[in-house]
């Protein structure tokens, strides 16, 4: 169907937007052409909020487009002890305080993206260790003992939730790898949203790196089907806290961030989904006691994302190391 004149025309004037803003990091290309009634957007997220702060106004699209979203987060941020702390208003967390604080993320998680128009059976929780995603990465790939056991939950394996996905999961590199291997499978998306290899975080670039190793094994078996995979950044030093931080100000590229080639796709969201945007991220309340302006400095008038990252071995290689010497 031909769009509206109206809305060409503002299509058009938001792209121009977009190039005259982007500055000295070079143009921004608009996300907007990617997306129709045939995307299949898998979004992966660290822990409950970064699917909303990086992407919570393209998951609106895509459904109001008819598309088909799936949210996979890998934890369920239930290793973070100044939030445990401060939620519960204790100074020393017990194992069993870390692990409720997962369940009522998870909570969070889901009142969240019903927000955003996201259905329960479209969210998935894996429930890998929080913190720990760079220790199954490196020193414990192999899917054998010992297994790493979270310091704050003590869980060596993810707890079953509902729709558990494998039978004898623990908490290995190769067990996560599997995990993602069949949500790749069983939903085949198109397009793939995943954190940066170099975000600042362990568990984020770790995220990027466990969904590489994935999508390589998928296309093996499956090599007609080759998806978008499209990164975002969250943690990268202090970006994007600044001075139009909740405002709906435009989001740029981090400054002294080295793309490496890549190209920087923003999507202009409309009034609707910026509203929804921040009402989604004040659903993540326990967040919100700790670090309410970092993530509200996300909701902006567009959202950014990386694609075209062509990276050979070495590249690649290096950026792992990178990721496996952050702490945290």
């Amino acid at each position: 169907m031909t769009p509206p004149r109206e809305a060409l025309l503002a299509f058009l004037f938001s792209a121009l937007g977009l190039v005259a803003s982007a500055g000295a990091t070079g143009p921004l290309r608009p996300l907007e052409p990617l997306l129709s009634a045939h995307t299949r957007l898998m979004v992966f997220s660290p822990h409950p909020d970064d699917e909303t702060l990086a992407a919570g106004g393209l998951i609106q699209r895509v459904l109001g487009l008819r598309g088909a979203v799936k949210v996979v987060f890998m934890t369920s941020g239930d290793g973070f002890p100044e939030g445990v702390e401060k939620q519960n208003r204790i100074a020393r967390p017990r194992a069993e305080d870390y692990r409720n604080y997962g369940k009522l993320r998870k909570k969070e998680a889901r009142r969240a993206l019903r927000v955003l128009g996201m259905k329960r059976e479209d969210v998935i929780f894996l429930n890998f260790p929080d913190g720990g995603l760079r220790n199954l990465l490196g020193k414990h790939w192999l899917d054998r003992t010992p297994y790493f056991r979270s310091p704050f939950t003590l869980q060596d394996r993810p707890e079953l939730d509902e729709g558990a996905l494998l039978a004898n999961i623990e908490f290995t590199g190769e067990d996560v790898k599997r995990e993602v291997e069949k949500l790749l499978v069983d939903f085949r998306p198109n397009l793939i949203v995943v954190p940066d290899s170099r975000d600042r975080h362990a568990d984020h670039c770790s995220t990027y790196f466990f969904v590489f190793a994935s999508l390589n094994e998928f296309r093996k078996k499956h090599p007609t089907v080759d998806p978008e995979i499209l990164t975002y950044l969250v943690h990268f030093r202090q970006w994007p806290v600044g001075s139009g931080a909740g405002t709906g100000s435009h989001l740029n590229p981090p400054e002294g961030f080295a793309a490496g080639g890549a190209d920087w796709l923003s999507l202009s969201l409309s009034e609707a989904e910026l509203a929804n945007k921040r009402k989604s991220l004040l659903e993540y309340q326990t967040q919100m006691l700790v670090m309410s302006r970092y993530l509200m400095s996300f909701a902006r008038a567009n959202e950014l994302f990386l694609a075209n990252q062509e990276e050979n071995d070495e590249a690649r290689e290096q950026a792992k190391a990178k990721c496996l010497s952050l702490i945290r």
